[in-house]
């Protein structure tokens, strides 16, 4: 009774150590499960490889890496492959319109006429060009037709070498080719050229106001001689004699004064006989 009675005593001891004891066993499990359970995890985790370096990929398949290509552009299929792949031709390649841009109007300015034996025309002879012309513009732009006494007063006051200007404008103005000097003074004793009908003539531009001396006549006419001219026109603002008659109808030079010249100014046809 007594061996019977320790037994059940020393069971219950143990049954009670057990129980104060198997909170703090069960704790320890779950943290050895949570602390190996997460290295193990790791541990199967697959991993990226590396990619194997030119040296490692030859030593591990003995061959050198090749290079990666980037990716290329299709080329453009030519008219005979088009029409094969396609069955008609490639249609044409057409560029945008063009965008219509108005034409702005061109005003033309009316040249001067420049003969060719002026290499390039100098200031020199645009300014007296261009004051022959506001002359011109001032005698035929008048309402009243200018007569004659102020007509040849307006020329007698005009600059010697822009009255020449003036004469080789309207010779121009009548269809006639001229040829301009290439300088104004030691002109050999003529001031222009004209050719008329395929025939060449000289031009002398007297800006008197009195008589003409009848040596300028004679002068003039060794000129035309020198020069194989067909004839010439002795043009002068101011008046004739007798013997400067005469010797102008001997040597067959035209001339342009008084009422003649006016007209020619203002330009009428003159008419050449000869």
């Amino acid at each position: 009774m007594g061996i019977f009675g320790f037994l059940f005593g020393l069971g219950c001891l143990v049954v009670i150590a057990w129980a104060m004891a198997a909170p703090a066993v069960l704790g320890i499990a779950l943290l050895g499960d949570l602390v190996f359970g997460r290295k193990h995890r790791q541990q199967n985790r697959p991993q990226e490889q590396p990619s194997p370096k030119p040296t490692q990929f030859r030593e591990r398949f003995g061959s050198p890496q090749p290079p990666i290509a980037a990716p290329q552009e299709q080329p453009s299929l030519k008219p005979t492959q088009f029409r094969k792949r396609f069955g008609s031709p490639q249609p044409p390649i057409t560029a945008p319109p063009t965008p219509i841009v108005p034409r702005r109007k061109v005003v033309t300015l009316k040249q001067l006429p420049v003969s060719s034996r002026v290499r390039l025309p100098s200031n020199r002879h645009q300014r007296y060009i261009q004051l022959a012309d506001s002359v011109l513009k001032h005698l035929r732009d008048r309402i009243v037709v200018v007569q004659l006494p102020e007509a040849l007063a307006i020329l007698r006051k005009m600059n010697p070498y822009a009255f020449e200007e003036l004469l080789l404008t309207c010779c121009h103005e009548q269809g006639w080719e001229i040829e301009r000097n290439f300088k104004y003074s030691n002109d050999g004793g003529l001031d222009g050229r004209v050719t008329i009908a395929g025939k060449l003539y000289l031009i002398q531009a007297k800006r008197y106001s009195g008589y003409i001396n009848p040596k300028h006549i004679h002068d003039f006419y060794k000129v035309i001689h020198q020069e194989e001219a067909h004839g010439g026109f002795f043009i002068h603002s101011g008046k004739t004699g007798e013997l400067a008659k005469q010797l102008l109808r001997e040597y067959g030079i035209s001339l342009l004064s008084g009422q003649r010249l006016v007209n020619f100014v203002l330009g009428q046809p003159l008419k050449v006989l000869g």
